[in-house]
Parts: C-alpha cells; sequence; structure tokens
C-alpha cells in the first residue's frame, strides 16, 4: 500500500539528509515533558542469546487495532543489514558489521489497520529493529557509531526523556503532514543498549497526540525481557538468510 512505503520511507529520515522543517514548527512534542519513567536505567550488562527476534516487540503487545506489515518484517542477514540506512554504502556496512561482530538482526513494522485514517486520530506506526552482537565490547562500538550519526542530522533532534538500559538516547524528526490532511506529522526514536543487544524503536504519528512516550514505552517492555523480568517469546520466524559465518 501507498501509505506503508511513505512511511517506511519516512524512517529513513533519522539517517538521511533531508530539509530541516523542525525549526519552522512551535509546540514540537519534545517540548513537552516525557511521561514515561518505568524500566531500569544502568544495571546488569546482559549478553543475550540468539534469536534477536525474541527480544523484539510482539503484535499482541500493541493496542488492539494493529497488523504485522509482513513484507518489510524479517529476520536480517548480513546484505539487508549492510545496506540499510545506517551506512553509506554495502561496503562500509559488511566491514563495520564485522569488526562489531554482530551476530543476528531482526526488523519488525507494525501498522493500524486504519492506516493514515487511524493515525489523524491519535494511531502511529511502529518499527522495531533488533541486533545482536557476540560480545558487549562490539555492542558498545556499534552504539557509539549509531547514535553518533543520527546526531550528526540536522533533521534529528534531541528529546528529553528518562535514560534506559546501559545506554540509551530519544531523537524525534518532524516532517510532513498525515496524508491528505493538514496535521503534521512527527518521528519518534527512542534507542537503547543493554549488554550485547541494541534496540531501536520508532514511531510515527501526529504531532498533537503523539511524544517519546510511545517508542520508550515499547522500549521499557523489550528491555524487561532481556533482563528476565518479563517473558520473551520468539515470533513465528520468516525463513531468510541470517549471520552465520559472518564472524569467526
Amino acid at each position: 500500500m501507498l501509505i506503508a512505503a511513505v512511511v517506511v520511507g519516512g524512517f529513513l529520515i533519522f539517517g538521511n539528509n533531508g530539509t530541516d522543517v523542525s525549526k519552522t514548527i512551535t509546540g514540537a512534542p519534545g517540548d513537552v515533558p516525557s511521561k514515561s519513567t518505568g524500566g531500569t536505567v544502568g544495571g546488569t550488562e546482559v549478553l543475550a542469546p540468539q534469536p534477536a527476534a525474541k527480544w523484539g516487540l510482539l503484535l499482541e503487545e500493541l493496542p488492539a487495532g494493529y497488523e504485522v506489515d509482513v513484507s518489510n518484517t524479517f529476520v536480517q542477514n548480513i546484505s539487508t543489514f549492510s545496506s540499510s540506512y545506517w551506512f553509506t554504502t554495502e561496503e562500509q556496512g559488511s566491514d563495520l558489521a564485522n569488526q562489531w561482530r554482530i551476530i543476528d538482526g531482526y526488523q519488525a513494522y507494525y501498522q493500524p489497520k486504519g492506516l493514515a485514517a487511524e493515525v489523524a486520530q491519535g494511531a502511529y506506526y511502529v518499527q522495531v529493529e533488533t541486533y545482536l552482537f557476540q560480545n558487549v565490547d562490539g555492542a558498545k562500538l556499534a552504539w557509539a557509531y549509531f547514535d553518533n550519526l543520527l546526531k550528526s542530522r540536522s533533521t534529528s533532534q534531541p528529546v528529553q526523556a528518562k535514560a534506559l538500559a546501559n545506554d540509551s538516547s530519544a531523537y524525534q524528526v518532524i516532517s510532513g503532514t498525515v496524508g491528505p490532511t493538514d496535521i503534521v506529522s512527527v518521528f519518534h526514536r527512542f534507542n537503547f543498549r543493554r549488554g550485547n543487544t541494541i534496540v531501536s524503536v520508532q514511531t510515527w504519528g501526529a504531532q498533537p497526540y503523539v511524544n517519546i512516550d510511545k517508542a520508550r514505552d515499547i522500549a521499557v517492555t523489550i528491555d524487561n525481557k532481556i533482563l528476565g523480568t518479563a517473558p520473551a517469546t520468539e515470533p513465528t520466524p520468516i525463513p531468510t538468510p541470517s549471520f552465520p559465518g559472518l564472524v569467526n
């Protein structure tokens, strides 16, 4: 569907240069104090085992009325990871993946069944990326790279949110409108690192209704799974080539 394609492309604003419209819009959600205060700040550097999909978000953990965007939900492989928006070239991505010793990855997209019509009324799209590294040191290197990339983009604004896990950060991008309406749309991203795992939670919604809390609350749910304080269930897998053989 066209709106799904537009939203998927929109998430990439976080990783690509574009027109910085956020400076011309007042009342941004980042100006509203975050009310998401749950979760564990700091704590154990957990070495989470594979698969990465186990440490993601399940459809039933979202409010009623959501569905999986199947075409954009899959186990990552070296090609999809290296050619993603995180890197300038696929060669760069492959080199860094080996340096960081990544061992698994999973990407999941969820959308309201009513698509943009529901976003205009307060619903939001969700994208969750989960990456596992062979050790904590590799995850720390990857975290430094990912977060520096987001900080360097003129379209990406840091927002205030309570810290989470061993490392975390929060950003927003305000861009365009929701479908044919004149309601300003906003992307939020809450990233965190827990031990050898990096998780990126992104939402796309309408500026009057959505702030960083939606993404952070999902991140808290996932961190609790990694910590073992909440049940973690692997979703039904969609077969794709994975990372074995990438690292020694």
